[in-house]
């Protein structure tokens, strides 16, 4: 969501000013998006890789997904759009309050080519409703077409362990373990 945010931002600025967008985002005060693109980056290849992970534990386990029913994918869509619009709302206002150049209120959000965020809002949930039903359909696949094999994925199996071999005893006698060697004679007078 973050992502799709700051995709829906940027975008309205550059439909709305075209050539001039850098110059009307610093003038209304939007320096600091420049600094939130890494950490935005870094949450989508979070989330990649937590994608991968789940696929993978589908394919060596099996395991479908539980979780919430689905939506339709209209629903989803409208659902994602409007949660767009409304953080890309919030965002506008609150840059309206504590930014100088920034225009508070309904002209801050939706004055000059701010309509357009509308539909970016919504194409921006379309895709981001595309990209959650491929990955519930990549790992619904993943998990008809698992590796199963015949072991389980518990405890491992133990590893065989070796016969005992019988070896003669040694004749006590014949070897260092004889004890004390015999007393020495000692001569009497």
């Amino acid at each position: 969501m973050p992502a799709a945010v700051l995709t829906v931002h940027q975008l309205r600025y550059l439909l709305a000013f075209g050539g001039g967008t850098s110059s009307e985002l610093e003038k209304e005060g939007h320096q600091y998006l420049s600094a939130l693109a890494a950490p935005v980056a870094m949450l989508v290849a979070i989330v990649i890789g937590l994608f991968f992970a789940r696929l993978a534990s589908a394919w060596r386990d099996g395991a479908e997904e539980e979780g919430a029913p689905r939506r339709g994918f209209l629903r989803l869509v409208l659902l994602i759009g409007a949660s767009l619009l409304a953080l890309y709302s919030c965002q506008e206002l609150l840059e309206g309050m504590l930014s100088t150049g920034h225009p508070g209120g309904f002209e801050g959000v939706f004055g000059q080519g701010g309509w357009w965020s509308v539909p970016l809002a919504f194409a921006c949930g379309a895709v981001v409703a595309a990209a959650l039903r491929g990955a519930r359909a990549a790992i619904r696949w993943a998990a008809s077409r698992a590796h199963r094999t015949g072991t389980s994925h518990g405890r491992p199996a133990p590893a065989p362990r070796p016969r005992r071999l019988a070896l003669p005893r040694p004749v006590p006698l014949a070897g260092a373990a004889a004890g004390r060697a015999p007393p020495l004679l000692v001569a009497t007078r």
